[in-house]
């Protein structure tokens, strides 16, 4: 009765720990995923801001402050964008991780389930008279 006990309690945590370092793997993807996203962003957007800003130091009239007006509500504009761009995508990434791990632990709570219900049908089923 012991070594039933001790195989179905390391059966148990065997599950649990690969359950555990799949979730793990799968939120380390998410992450780097994020990461590589808000590099990229941070980066397109610092070279805008360069590009912006190089512009905007060659002003120096009223002239060219009336001429350069548009552009600077077109670069708020593109960083508005840009910036909602990036964050559905991130939040497109959050649901893809979350449906990812709710699939994972969905899988365990079946896998828990069938175990605990294929000992109770075995009780279930009559048996057979002599």
């Amino acid at each position: 009765m012991f070594d039933q006990i001790n195989a179905q309690f390391s059966q148990y945590t065997k599950q649990l720990t690969e359950s555990a370092l799949r979730a793990n793997a799968i939120a380390v993807e998410h992450f780097e995923t994020l990461a590589a996203l808000q590099v990229k962003a941070i980066e397109g957007r610092l070279n805008a801001a360069t590009a912006f800003a190089s512009e905007a130091a060659e002003v120096r009239d009223l002239d060219a402050a009336k001429a350069f007006l548009p552009k600077s509500i077109s670069f708020v504009k593109d960083a508005s964008e840009h910036l909602i761009a990036v964050s559905q995508e991130v939040v497109g990434q959050t649901l893809k991780t979350s449906e990812a791990l709710a699939g994972l632990a969905k899988n365990n709570f079946d896998a828990a389930s069938e175990v605990v219900a294929r000992p109770a049908a075995v009780k279930a089923a009559p048996k057979k008279a002599a």
